[in-house]
């Protein structure tokens, strides 16, 4: 689980910026104790309180993209770097503050805390076009900071996963600069007992899970995928996804068909994606979903023939099954996009309000759906006040992140957040000119 992520000069970050998932002390009976994750640390008399669900409002190009996007660039750096950096050649995620002719050629800064057994795990990186000039993997229990890699800009490489290991001490002797220490371990070190970096990598990768939801509304499964392979071989996951998504979600789908045809692609595109691919290789067969639709008739319908938005539903619901059975933190962009307002209010609650004792996952995303902040159907607002960030940029082109529990005042239980939230009371709305035809 993700404690918090932070960094400066990525994007359209130029200064700090942080995202924490750990909860305020909200005083409101109703708001005390939903959404929230208790997480016993060692050494810390007191559970630690985090958040299952974030959203970030704002503009467009306001940053709020940007934010989740610091997530997938510090999981590519610390996860998949190895085996896709060629050596000499830029790190893809070196994205700094352009803006600025002094900031475009600095380093970038991105780092996180998350959960680790019963301590916190750090991760922290900076770095420039073609190299990390530093990089620490700490573990941070009873008021001590073990460092497990540290790695400096002269190149030198220290830490206790170091100093312990002959295997580890012997990778690393020989670094590429564009490689984090963290995925050549991962990728070539020993994968078992207390030399492997495996477990914090895991923590790592299942705190940082990135998805781009902006085009999911307009998938039609015309390539393979291991979703679909799933929802078509494992009747408990599909059963799943029918029972606890699409029925539900009033599309007017009763049931599902699956069937399998052969899958052919022009061969050289596919030729080319498989050399650049990482080493994905394209199936002979696809999987075919056919939702039935209850009239007067039963009839299946193709799925390139459903609406946009059951389309988004079918093409999240593998993540929201994820969401419901591991330890995930999802940071899912655009998630409201093609749904409407209370699928999106029902789909925010049902990891807000899923069982703590099973369920120990988090969802962060973006969104312009103001009616979160708002009740629905006699409940109180789907977000606790501490689970709803804004993002605005400056004059300067230069973005800001801020909580609304920053709003201490301003934010009583007895004021509607959304009514105050359009007027501007909390900036990070549009200052839109006219338009006119």
């Amino acid at each position: 689980m993700l404690v918090r992520l932070y960094g400066s000069n990525f994007r359209s970050f130029k200064g700090k910026f942080e995202l924490s998932m750990v909860a305020a002390d909200l005083k409101r009976e109703e708001d005390r104790h939903r959404g929230v994750i208790e997480v016993p640390i060692t050494g810390m008399s007191e559970p630690l309180q985090l958040l299952r669900t974030v959203a970030i409002y704002g503009p467009n190009a306001s940053g709020k993209s940007t934010a989740l996007l610091a997530a997938h660039a510090l999981r590519w750096l610390a996860t998949d770097s190895s085996p896709q950096s060629k050596p000499g050649s830029k790190i893809p995620p070196y994205e700094p503050f352009s803006l600025d002719s002094e900031s475009k050629t600095s380093p970038i800064e991105l780092g996180c805390d998350v959960v680790y057994k019963n301590s916190i795990l750090r991760y922290e990186i900076s770095y420039v076009a073609n190299a990390i000039l530093r990089e620490t993997l700490s573990v941070l229990n009873q008021n001590r900071e073990t460092k497990l890699i540290e790695r400096n800009p002269s190149g030198e490489i220290r830490g206790s996963l170091i100093s312990r290991s002959d295997a580890n001490r012997l990778y690393v002797k020989e670094m590429q600069p564009n490689v984090s220490v963290l995925s050549k371990l991962a990728q070539h070190g020993p994968h078992k007992g207390k030399e492997s970096v495996q477990p914090y990598y895991k923590t790592i990768r299942n705190a940082t899970r990135h998805e781009d939801y902006s085009a999911a509304a307009g998938l039609t499964i015309s390539l393979p995928s291991t979703k679909d392979e799933r929802f078509a071989d494992d009747a408990e996951y599909r059963e799943w996804i029918m029972n606890h998504l699409i029925r539900p979600a009033d599309v007017g789908i009763c049931d599902v068909n699956t069937r399998r045809e052969n899958f052919t692609f022009p061969i050289a595109i596919k030729e080319e994606i498989e050399k650049s691919g990482g080493g994905f290789k394209f199936p002979d067969s696809r999987v075919i979903v056919s939702f039935l639709h209850q009239g007067s008739t039963v009839q299946a319908i193709d799925f390139s023939d459903e609406s946009s938005g059951t389309k988004k539903l079918f093409n999240i619901a593998g993540d929201w099954w994820i969401l419901a059975n591991k330890p995930i933190t999802l940071l899912a962009d655009e998630l409201s996009a093609s749904l409407h307002p209370k699928l999106l209010d029902r789909l925010v609650r049902a990891v807000n309000d899923a069982p703590t004792d099973r369920v120990r996952s988090q969802l962060i995303f973006t969104t312009h759906d103001a009616g979160l902040l708002e009740s629905c159907d006699g409940q109180p607002p789907a977000l606790r006040r501490d689970q709803v960030y804004f993002a605005k940029k400056n004059s300067k082109g230069e973005s800001e992140l801020y909580s609304l529990a920053e709003f201490k005042d301003e934010a009583r239980p007895v004021h509607n957040i959304r009514k105050r939230y359009l007027s501007g009371m909390y900036g990070a709305i549009p200052g839109v000119e006219k338009l006119s035809l």
